[in-house]
């Protein structure tokens, strides 16, 4: 009997070591990201699935537009304040927090106005005047996420990845629930926006309920404002061209096509950005906060680290991305209904963008972390050039179709700037880098492969 109770006691001492481990396993920053990113695709997803069955194309156009709006107006003053935050070496300082919520605040609180006054404007600009009520309603979103605390900030600091991610999820989760039910009662696009305008109030509630020491006050410290303008010159700069890059189209086809067709443009567009969630998420809380951490304790060996950091979830990015891109009609087929059929030619070609997204946006972030900064802005520049010079020509090539494809390539020119970058810091692999890409290309016919299979066999 001792003998037995021994063994017992053992199974159950590594049992529980077992459940640490994997516990441990589960909670690791990557994979709590990664599983998040998937979570909130999927109900996004689903999300889409039952908003396009209660609402009509013309809807997700409105919803369109006003989306391009709120982020013209956001990336017209964006001053950096996450990564400035998680990157400066008083992050943690109450006088320093107080006086970037304040600013922070002040700036949401202008936008709220501008947007307000000039919303009948912009709706003539568009020649949609009756966007007006829409755009004043949604220009409540920035005041109301200008009052949430810092903690969503500082939270990416101190490695709160989990608890972050489930703030963000659970904001998700209520925000689409609002909007179905809405959707289902009033059957027309004020649905989502007042759900959206919800989730923004809950998501501020959660950001003071959900983190410790999350109150802060109005103050101002003239040092912490100087460093933060010296910091986001060069990324208020980036900021304006990328809004010229990434809203250009969105904005010219606003205006000249019917809010039905440009309905479905939108929906291959929010397709296309799903992988963003999971690339800009990995990149700012996972990669970014671990180079900044390891270069200013000036260690050697960043290289090793920028490579063993993401190897995994690149090679498993990359094939996920490419099968994206290939198996866009059976997604389209199986997500919505016979009058958005359109939308899988636009996502084969808008899906160019997240497949070279995490490669771009890591070597972004190491670039930053070693106090290169303006590399956001020469990155800018470059997409803007290749926009000016490609756009057009694939245009009078190719049509509309030319265009979008211009439009989903504009990330690699800025991955080849990055690189050259790299290299002159001695950061770059390129042997890696290939490896990454291939995977991407498997995934591409992999995708081909299902989706020739099933699509037909679909009703």
């Amino acid at each position: 009997m001792p003998l037995l109770s021994t063994g017992t006691a053992m199974e159950r001492v590594g049992l529980a070591r077992m459940g640490s481990r994997i516990a441990a396993l589960a909670l690791r920053d990557t994979n709590v990201v990664v599983a998040f990113a998937v979570f909130q695709n999927l109900m996004r997803a689903v999300n889409g699935m039952i908003l396009t069955r209660l609402l009509v194309p013309e809807a997700f156009g409105i919803t369109g537009v006003i989306g391009s709006i709120a982020f013209t107006a956001a990336m017209l003053s964006d001053f950096g304040f996450q990564a400035f935050v998680v990157r400066h070496e008083k992050g943690d300082t109450a006088r320093f927090l107080d006086t970037i919520w304040t600013i922070s605040l002040i700036r949401s609180a202008l936008l709220t106005v501008a947007l307000v006054a000039l919303s009948q404007p912009i709706a003539n600009f568009f020649a949609k005047p009756e966007l007006a009520p829409m755009i004043e309603i949604s220009a409540l979103s920035f005041i109301i996420e200008g009052l949430a605390s810092l903690t969503l900030l500082t939270a990416i600091r101190k490695r709160m990845i989990l608890r972050l991610s489930l703030l963000e999820s659970g904001v998700t989760i209520f925000q689409i629930v609002a909007g179905v039910i809405l959707a289902w009662l009033w059957r027309d696009v004020w649905a989502v926006l007042v759900s959206l305008i919800v989730g923004s109030a809950v998501k501020s509630l959660l950001s003071y309920a959900m983190f410790p020491d999350a109150r802060r006050r109005l103050a101002f410290d003239s040092a912490y404002a100087r460093d933060l303008w010296r910091f986001a010159r060069f990324v208020a700069g980036s900021s304006m061209i990328t809004l010229l890059v990434m809203q250009c189209d969105k904005l010219i086809l606003a205006r000249l096509m019917p809010l039905d067709d440009f309905g479905l443009y939108i929906l291959a567009g929010n397709l296309a950005s799903a992988p963003i969630a999971f690339t800009t998420a990995y990149a700012s809380r996972i990669l970014y906060p671990s180079y900044a951490e390891y270069w200013r304790s000036r260690q050697e060996g960043l290289r090793q680290l920028f490579y063993a950091r993401r190897w995994l979830p690149s090679l498993l990015y990359s094939f996920a991305t490419g099968g994206l891109i290939g198996s866009a009609p059976l997604l389209v087929t199986l997500l919505y209904d016979h009058r958005y059929a359109e939308t899988a030619d636009y996502l084969r070609l808008l899906a160019l963008t997240p497949f070279f997204a995490l490669a771009s946006y890591a070597a972004s972030e190491t670039l930053v972390a070693t106090g290169r900064v303006i590399v956001t802005l020469q990155a800018g520049i470059t997409k803007l050039v290749w926009l000016v010079i490609a756009a057009p020509g694939a245009y009078f090539l190719m049509g509309k179709m030319g265009l979008v494809a211009a439009i989903g390539l504009m990330e690699l020119p800025a991955l080849l700037l990055k690189w050259v970058q790299l290299q002159r810091i001695g950061l770059l692999d390129l042997r890696k880098e290939a490896i990454f890409l291939g995977m991407g290309l498997c995934g591409i016919a992999v995708g081909a492969a299902i989706s020739g299979l099933l699509t037909p066999l679909l009703p």
